[in-house]
């Protein structure tokens, strides 16, 4: 329990009368994970270890119109992964997945984005679009330890139903691919409380992942609202695309507007088809 913590801040800052948008994220942990393997199935594979991660993503992108944003982005990451005794237990079992990641790295990538918003709200939208497009490249010897390339695609829509009812959808794609071994931490992979509510985050993890969600909000009581969400998809390579068993997870959760910026405390319950327990998740921003 003792040194353990998370801290993670995501300004996002309008600018030059709103002719620039800078997002920033900035990630700081010292915290205890599982290793799963790399694979779309389940494997008898579990090792413990901490993660010590120092992240720092920067996109300056600048309006092209009222709605369309382009832009670059700067990624830098630095990573320690601390393992106890049970990693030479589990050595053989690692190893046809590689060792990429288990020693400290550091990665820098630089690349474009490209965006469209025509929410009405960042916090909890009501009604509009927003897409978003990266592309991103890192060098090995080029302030990197691994050279990857990086692609997203993400695109939400939110539709005003009845009066304050709200059906969303999100559609993403991520892909992380390389001539040579990527560090495990930055395949992608489902789950957690943001993408596919419902699967472990970290439990499926592969050098491409999809995946579609929906989300029925709905309001309850004054500041109190309501949701019901379902999503499916799946992590794959270019050798298998599908697991044999698409992942689908579904739940439901309670909203609770903490101000008139519409940053809502949520409590989402969800399950998934492969029999894993009930997950829950409390945090104050929605999951797209």
């Amino acid at each position: 329990v003792l040194n353990q913590f998370i801290f993670n801040i995501t300004p996002k800052l309008f600018f030059g009368d709103k002719k620039w948008y800078l997002y920033t994220n900035l990630n700081y942990r010292n915290f205890p994970d599982y290793y799963y393997g790399i694979s779309a199935n389940s494997t008898n594979l579990k090792q413990a270890y901490t993660a010590k991660i120092f992240s720092l993503n920067i996109q300056p992108q600048y309006a092209l119109t009222k709605n369309i944003y382009l832009g670059c982005l700067l990624n830098v990451r630095f990573e320690n992964a601390l393992v106890d005794s049970t990693f030479n237990i589990n050595k053989s079992k690692i190893e046809p997945y590689g060792f990429a990641g288990w020693q400290a790295y550091k990665q820098t990538s630089f690349g474009a984005v490209a965006s469209y918003d025509s929410r009405d709200n960042q916090f909890y939208p009501t009604k509009g679009i927003f897409a978003k497009t990266m592309v991103s490249a890192s060098i090995s010897d080029f302030f990197s330890d691994y050279s990857a390339q990086e692609v997203t695609l993400d695109f939400r829509q939110y539709i005003p139903v009845y009066k304050s009812h709200i059906l969303a959808w999100q559609a993403l794609f991520s892909g992380v691919f390389s001539k040579s071994e990527i560090p495990f931490q930055l395949l992608p992979t489902l789950g957690g409380r943001d993408l596919m509510r419902g699967f472990r985050q970290g439990m499926y993890r592969e050098n491409g992942m999809f995946l579609l969600q929906t989300e029925y909000r709905l309001p309850i009581y004054k500041r109190l609202k309501g949701a019901i969400f379902c999503s499916a998809g799946d992590v794959f390579n270019e050798n298998a695309y599908l697991s044999g068993k698409l992942k689908i997870a579904y739940g439901a959760g309670l909203r609770y507007r903490l101000n008139d910026a519409r940053v809502h405390l949520r409590f989402d319950l969800a399950k998934n088809n492969y029999g894993d327990k009930l997950q829950f998740y409390i945090t104050a921003t929605e999951a797209f």
